[in-house]
């Protein structure tokens, strides 16, 4: 709220529900990503979101702000950050996702320091596409970002060098490491984007044309039937892993079955395959393809490897993609609140507006209205028009230039 007019100015949520499942059941993994505001006074919805185990978005904090702009972003991250830490002794070594504009990235460095920082490749491959419209390329720098090795990764870059030329230098003038997986230092369990907005689109969508407060009531309405309904899901599981990683395991499962494995001793092993040789070190849950290492759950070379030697392949597996973790995640419940009516606090001498102990309430005045985010459109000037020389009108009434017949007011 400003301190002067008492007009709001920002406002932060998230409930104990979330930050309770994210701490001690979600992946070390967050989206931060913004979507503007429809309502009377405009303004920008700032949010961050996990994922769960099954791989589902997971909502853990908001912040409405009058525009989006450095500061918000600090500031939003600040609070971001002063809410994990309070809920935590050790605080998780996080992967952040984002478009990486200046205020986020600024952020992230003072108030999560030790975090991976990385691309969202939703905002690059637009970018991408807005310089060279072109279908193939953009799917090659997909293919490139997707990589699990650094070989791989460079043929993919020959191939749109073999393409466009410009378009591989724009590539490479990002560095690697902060969007390619065979570069990038954090786990981000294959999730490439942060499109936070465009997967929770139907109701965000609805949510952001509301007041603040009813918009706040709209999320944490959706929050609670997401809560429940997950958690109820969960409970019919039978299954070890939840159904993607199940899936997962079960097509690793059956490449692994077609593998020839040589053991070097109780921790190491070579898995041949018509891919060629991989090296697998059960002890240290990595592969020489990377794909153990990077999703979390073993490769069908890690498979075929702890077959051989008649381990428990769920067991190999990170605790985040278990059922037991995964019904963690929703074990906290977001509660219904009452009607608006029944929360006023009445004084002894029943005057509304003040409040136990005889202070007076604040009013809080409406935030200023500003104009929506982006250049205000006007014509734009085309290529083909600059340099041209303006063509002179005549007046055919008085034979002057400059105007026409139609608009002359000269005397007749």
């Amino acid at each position: 709220m400003g301190s002067a007019d008492n007009c709001f100015q920002r406002l932060f949520l998230s409930f104990h529900a979330s930050i309770f499942g994210f701490l001690n059941a979600c992946r070390p993994l967050l989206g931060l990503d913004r979507t503007y505001l429809k309502n009377k006074y405009l303004g920008t919805l700032l949010l961050a979101t996990g994922f769960d185990g099954d791989g589902a978005l997971f909502p853990l904090a908001f912040g409405v702000v009058d525009e989006e702009s450095d500061e918000n972003w600090m500031w939003f991250l600040c609070e971001l950050h002063n809410l994990l830490e309070t809920n935590t002794e050790n605080m998780p070594r996080l992967t952040i996702l984002s478009d990486r504009q200046k205020g986020i990235v600024e952020g992230v460095e003072q108030n999560f320091p030790t975090a991976f920082h990385g691309f969202c490749m939703r905002h690059l491959s637009e970018s991408f596409r807005k310089e060279f419209n072109n279908s193939l390329l953009v799917n090659y720098l997909w293919e490139a970002a997707q990589a699990l090795t650094v070989i791989e990764f460079e043929a993919k870059i020959l191939e749109v060098e073999e393409a466009s030329q410009d378009a591989a230098y724009w590539i490479r003038r990002i560095p690697p490491r902060l969007w390619a997986t065979a570069y990038f230092e954090g786990q981000r369990f294959g999730h490439l984007t942060a499109n936070i907005v465009e997967s929770l689109n139907s109701w965000i969508a609805e949510a952001s044309g509301l007041p603040i407060i009813q918009m706040m009531e709209c999320i944490r309405r959706q929050l609670m039937t997401w809560f429940n309904e997950r958690r109820e899901t969960s409970m019919q599981w039978t299954s070890i892993l939840v159904p993607s990683a199940e899936r997962r395991v079960a097509e690793a499962l059956e490449l692994a079955r077609t593998y020839q494995v040589l053991r070097a001793n109780e921790a190491e092993f070579e898995v041949i395959s018509h891919e060629g040789n991989n090296i697998v070190d059960i002890r240290n849950r990595c592969c020489l393809c990377r794909g153990w290492q990077l999703y979390g759950l073993p490769c069908a070379h890690a498979v075929a490897a702890l077959l051989s030697c008649r381990q428990n392949v769920h067991r190999f597996t990170e605790s985040c993609f278990t059922v037991a973790t995964y019904r963690k995640t929703y074990s906290q419940t977001i509660h219904p609140i009452p009607d608006k009516s029944l929360w006023r606090e009445m004084s002894e001498g029943g005057d509304p507006s003040v409040g136990k102990g005889g202070v007076e309430a604040v009013v809080i005045n409406p935030p200023k209205s500003l104009r929506p985010p982006g250049r205000p459109r006007k014509r734009r000037a085309r290529a083909e028009d600059r340099g041209r020389v303006k063509r002179v009108v005549h007046c055919s009434r008085c034979n002057q230039t400059g105007h026409f017949r139609t608009t002359c007011a000269a005397p007749i």
